[in-house]
């Protein structure tokens, strides 16, 4: 996969955005998965233990409702979220950070409003 995103930058810029959702909705931990570990590629919490990262996750959750994100270092995210029992679904296209970053606040926001 062409690494487009910078997912270590991603999580950083995205900390204080975090910090504000928190206010709003219950938001559970980065997840991140390894482009060079073995077929079934793990989930987990612990950046350490990712050598390449490939894909960084979120989740929000307030009351029912729930939004996920997986941003791709390849320029994508799979975005979705179940909001007054409708399901939603998206896959914003970006190329770098900024994109990144623009596109998952703006996710974010919509579920948020």
């Amino acid at each position: 996969m062409e690494h487009l995103v910078d997912l270590d930058v991603l999580a950083y810029r995205l900390q204080p955005a975090i910090e504000e959702w928190k206010r709003w909705a219950t938001v559970g931990p980065l997840t991140w998965r390894d482009e060079h570990a073995s077929w079934p590629q793990p989930i987990t919490l612990d950046r350490s233990s990712v050598r390449v990262p490939e894909s960084l996750g979120l989740t929000l959750r307030r009351g029912d409702d729930v939004f996920e994100a997986v941003v791709w270092t390849g320029g994508w995210a799979d975005v979705g979220f179940l909001l007054d029992d409708e399901v939603y679904t998206f896959c914003p296209e970006f190329r770098g950070v900024d994109g990144a970053y623009e596109a998952v606040v703006k996710d974010v926001y919509d579920f948020l409003a």
